[in-house]
């Protein structure tokens, strides 16, 4: 079973907990939001800065390589400075790289300001969640860790509707400076609610940030570059180099002192959750790419037809999590997760299935049922994750938890466009592509599936002893 080793919780007022928590959650929200909101102002961007429409597809890309490539060394920075403090340089930071993303004259500059927010959003994402174990006990954590996917879901669903709205009545700029008001409320409450905690004073294992974060740009670039047959060869050397890098980094990691990553962190149970949650993203990533391209080729919708066509499946996540993360502080995190990996399978079968005509409510259920069953995994397996890890090590789990989502996630989408690549749908008419993208969703399928046999494998594993006991 997952260790129920936890930090000591804040001594604190109910209300100052409330306070942090909405402040923590304010972030979440707004780093998310701004993941999702710009995908809509491309062409708008493209046109306003008079760029090139594939340079502009750089402002989403850096912002996910920055963040993602930072990762290791927040985790390891949060260690030595602590949480609270490196939030509170974090959220500012993040505001102030908003504003100058808001003001930039040109792509390049644009496209530099959103590395820089990425780069202070690594920050955040280092230590919101480890958060919650401060201030929550063992008993609340799933319903916590629910909110958290609550908040992260409905940024998710609200960007694209709220960017359209930005973009119809003020402007580009906006898009980014929505996040100055949200950034300083968000560290004032945190500021208030959250107290101070003694300076860690861990050692910056700066050799093997630096190495995973090679390893998580090689490993992001790699899976772009096989997207297109002619930089095919180089993503197949850039991954070939994430293994070298990855081999590198457990090196390294099993002779630091302070380790970003402590391989005693990963215990069997934390593996295998890792494994469900890498598998399920999968699959996710896959459905999120291909079925907009299914929607728009196979039933001649409209972007924003296709957007609504979608919209079920985050919004049943914003309503389940909290629930099945409550559940999970009461029943067992990991049938629940398995069970949700069962729906969620399911549903990627029905929508892979829908045929060349469905009716639009047909659609719409399956795209919610299919989120019915993510939103059912992912708070318990969430919980899982965190509670198998040593209190003192909540940190790099968490860490582990987000670059786990975001390898997964670019997985899903790179194995989306290799595959139209490899089977020339790309090129083709809109009946093929639109037969290449029913396909595809075959992929997310088998994901799903191998995501449940590693849930599986793991309920078997921890009824193993209550046998033998019998």
């Amino acid at each position: 079973m997952a260790s129920d080793a936890h930090e000591p919780v804040f001594a604190i007022s109910g209300a100052r907990r409330m306070l942090a928590l909405l402040g923590l959650l304010l972030s979440m929200f707004m780093t998310n939001l701004d993941s999702s909101i710009v995908n809509v102002a491309l062409p708008t961007l493209t046109r306003a800065l008079h760029a090139n429409a594939a340079d502009t597809v750089w402002v989403t890309t850096a912002f996910l390589l920055a963040l993602s490539c930072s990762l290791p060394m927040a985790i390891s920075v949060a260690r030595r400075v602590g949480r609270r403090q490196l939030f509170l340089i974090g959220m500012p930071l993040f505001t102030i790289a908003s504003l100058c993303c808001s003001l930039a004259p040109t792509l390049d500059v644009l496209i530099l300001s959103r590395v820089f927010q990425g780069a202070s959003s690594s920050l955040l994402f280092a230590v919101v969640i480890p958060s919650y174990r401060r201030l929550f006990p063992p008993q609340r954590l799933g319903f916590v860790l629910g909110l958290n996917a609550m908040i992260v879901a409905l940024g998710t669903c609200a960007g694209p509707t709220l960017g359209g709205l930005i973009l119809g009545q003020l402007g580009w700029p906006w898009l980014f400076l929505i996040n100055v008001p949200i950034g300083v409320a968000s560290a004032l409450l945190v500021l208030v609610g959250m107290p101070h905690t003694p300076n860690p004073g861990v050692r910056l294992d700066v050799p093997g940030a630096i190495v995973a974060g090679a390893a998580i740009a090689s490993f992001l670039l790699g899976v772009h570059q096989l997207s297109a047959a002619r930089t095919a060869p180089l993503g197949g050397c850039l991954i070939l180099l994430t293994g070298l890098l990855g081999w590198a980094f457990v090196a390294r990691e099993r002779r630091a002192a302070e380790p970003v990553l402590p391989l005693r962190m990963f215990s069997t149970p934390m593996l295998l959750a890792l494994q469900a949650a890498f598998w399920s993203f999968f699959g996710q990533g896959v459905a999120f790419v291909a079925l907009p391209f299914l929607f728009q080729t196979a039933y001649g919708a409209t972007p924003l037809q296709s957007a609504l066509l979608f919209t079920p499946w985050p919004l049943v996540i914003v309503v389940i999590a909290p629930i099945s993360g409550r559940l999970a502080d009461a029943w067992s995190p990991t049938v629940l997760a398995t069970g949700g990996l069962v729906l969620f399978t399911l549903g990627l079968l029905w929508l892979a299935r829908l045929g060349q005509h469905p009716a639009v409510v047909v659609v719409l259920a399956a795209a919610a049922f299919t989120g019915f069953g993510f939103a059912v995994f992912q708070s318990p397996n969430n919980r899982e994750i965190m509670a198998s890890a040593p209190g003192d090590l909540s940190g790099p789990a968490a860490g582990t938890l987000n670059i786990n989502r975001t390898l997964s996630q670019s997985a899903g989408a790179g194995a989306v466009s290799m595959a139209l690549a490899l089977t020339g749908a790309s090129a083709s008419s809109t009946a093929a592509q639109a037969q290449a993208a029913n396909g595809v969703l075959l992929i997310a399928v088998l994901g799903g599936t191998v995501a449940v046999i590693a849930s599986v494998v793991r309920l078997a594993r921890q009824r193993q002893p209550t046998m033998r006991h019998r």
